[in-house]
């Protein structure tokens, strides 16, 4: 089952666990995390379906270059935040994960606006985590594509003191 909110929306209801990866945090939780720890983000989680988490970033806090198109850095920024909630969604809480790669194409400019931006998760295993995001601006298009990897404490991935 895949539950999906327009855009401009942050609903605050849960969908039914997917078939595939399991969830390790609820749709609920996982908004709580974003709220704790990344309060100011202008982030807000969308759907977590099998094996990806749809995060909408923006348009407040997007920074932009002269001539008004959004900078590289600011997607960069939203695509990273978005694959650290996509772990935690389907690893638990692994606040100490830690991106030790990342790659991103921007493949056009993109307006200011919101921003939406699909996190698969590749791999999940005991001490890493690999995502491929796709971001998507306002009106649809698909203005970058990215791949992160996380070190994660094998100890909180399964639930070991």
């Amino acid at each position: 089952m895949t539950v999906t909110e327009p855009l401009d929306t942050c609903d605050t209801t849960q969908p039914s666990a997917p078939a595939g990866l399991p969830l390790r945090l609820t749709l609920a939780e996982l908004r709580e995390l974003l709220t704790e720890f990344l309060p100011d983000s202008g982030l807000c989680v969308r759907e977590i379906s099998p094996h990806r988490v749809i995060v909408t970033a923006g348009p407040d806090g997007l920074e932009c270059r002269p001539g008004g198109t959004l900078s590289g850095p600011a997607i960069f920024k939203v695509v990273d935040l978005a694959a650290f909630l996509a772990v935690n969604a389907y690893a638990g809480r692994v606040l100490t994960g830690v991106l030790t790669q990342g790659s991103i194409n921007l493949l056009e400019a993109a307006e200011p606006g919101p921003l939406e931006v699909v996190i698969e998760v590749v791999k999940l295993g005991r001490r890493m985590a690999v995502t491929n995001g796709r971001v998507h601006d306002q009106d649809g298009r698909l203005v970058a594509v990215a791949t992160m990897q996380f070190a994660l404490p094998s100890r909180q991935v399964h639930g070991l003191s």
